[in-house]
């Protein structure tokens, strides 16, 4: 299974960006996507910009990883509570 995770960029140098994971921040090449300005969102899988994302879309996807992480969450709280 691979996953792609929506992050903002905040920086731009070289084709490489810098991109930002809610708070973590990692480089992510820009090859497959063209030339993006900072402040855009992108999907980013394996170290590469795969995918330009609209603001909506980002929204959306941002808000499906933060849903997904209280679950996560959730489910890890009973599962130390059953130990």
């Amino acid at each position: 299974m691979c996953i792609a995770a929506p992050a903002q960029i905040v920086e731009i140098k070289d084709n490489v960006a810098t991109v930002d994971f809610g708070g973590v921040r990692q480089q992510a090449k820009l090859d497959l996507v063209g030339d993006l300005d900072v402040g855009r969102y992108v999907l980013v899988h394996s170290g590469y910009a795969i995918e330009v994302l609209t603001q909506q879309e980002a929204e959306e996807s941002l808000e499906a990883w933060d849903e997904l992480l209280e679950i996560l969450d959730e489910e890890d709280k009973e599962n130390s509570k059953a130990k």
